[in-house]
C-alpha cells in the first residue's frame, strides 16, 4: 500500500508542478488539509515543497497529514526539513516530531524532542504534558510527577485537571512505595553483608586455631625423632 501511495504522489507532483505555482499548490494543499483530506493534501504539498520558497506551514501540514495516514517516518522527515525554514515555530515542529515518535512507541526519542521544545520555551505546556506522559510510560515516575505538577501550575484550568491530579496522587504513592522498597532492599543487603562478614570472621578464626594446633604437633615430632638414635639397624 505504501509503495503504491508513493508512486501516486510522485506522479501527481510531476503532473502538477509545471502547471501550478508554489503558492497556489500550497493554498490548495492547505485547503485539503483543513478539510481533513490528508491523502490529497500530501500529494499537493509534496509538489509545493519541491520549490524553494514555499511557506514553512507546508512542511507542518505535510507532516501532520502523513501522521494522520500512519506514515510516521515520512512525517518526521517532513517536519525535520521544515523546522529551520524562515518564520517556522521550531518548538511546534519539535513537538510534532515527538508526537510521531509516540505513535512509533519510541518513548525515549519522544522525550528527547519534547525536551528540545522545552529548551526553547519552558512554558510550552503541550510539550510538558506529553513529556510527562512518556516519562510515565518509561516508569521514570519522579520526572513524570515534576512535569505534571509544573503543567498544572502553568495550566490551572486544564480540561484534564481532575485526571492529572489523580495521576499526581498515584505517582506520589508510587514514589513513596518505591522509596520504601529501596530502603528495605538496602536493609537486607546490609544484613546479608554483615552475615557474610561474620561467617568470614568465624572461618578465619577457625583457620588460626588450626594453625596453632599444627605448630604444637610439629614441636612434639621433635621428641619422636630423638628415639631414632636408640635403634640399631640390623644388616
Amino acid at each position: 500500500m505504501y509503495n503504491r501511495f508513493v508512486v501516486l504522489v510522485l506522479f501527481f507532483i510531476l503532473s502538477v508542478s509545471s502547471v501550478f505555482s508554489e503558492e497556489s499548490l500550497f493554498k490548495k494543499g492547505e485547503d485539503y488539509f483543513i478539510n481533513n483530506q490528508p491523502e490529497e493534501a500530501v500529494s499537493v504539498l509534496e509538489a509545493a515543497i519541491a520549490g524553494e520558497n514555499v511557506d514553512f506551514k507546508a512542511y507542518l501540514y505535510l507532516g501532520v497529514a502523513y501522521e494522520q495516514l500512519g506514515f510516521y517516518d515520512k512525517a518526521i522527515e517532513a517536519l525535520q526539513r521544515g523546522m529551520d525554514k524562515k518564520g517556522a515555530d521550531r518548538g511546534m515542529f519539535l513537538v510534532n516530531i515527538g508526537n510521531n515518535y509516540v505513535r512509533k512507541k519510541e518513548s525515549t526519542e519522544a522525550v528527547a524532542y519534547y525536551s528540545k521544545a522545552l529548551a526553547i520555551d519552558g512554558s510550552n505546556t503541550t510539550a510538558l504534558r506529553n513529556r510527562a506522559n512518556e516519562y510515565l510510560r518509561l516508569e521514570e515516575y519522579d520526572k513524570a510527577l515534576d512535569d505534571y505538577k509544573l503543567y498544572l501550575s502553568l495550566e490551572p484550568d486544564a480540561y484534564q485537571k481532575d485526571r492529572i491530579e489523580k495521576v499526581i496522587a498515584l505517582l506520589g504513592n508510587k514514589i513513596d512505595e518505591i522509596a520504601k522498597q529501596k530502603l528495605e532492599e538496602e536493609r537486607k543487603r546490609l544484613a546479608e553483608e554483615k552475615k557474610q562478614q561474620e561467617l568470614l570472621d568465624r572461618v578465619l578464626n577457625s583457620l588460626n586455631n588450626a594453625s596453632e594446633d599444627t605448630t604444637n604437633l610439629s614441636a612434639g615430632s621433635e621428641d619422636v625423632e630423638q628415639y631414632s638414635d636408640n635403634f640399631d639397624i640390623v644388616d
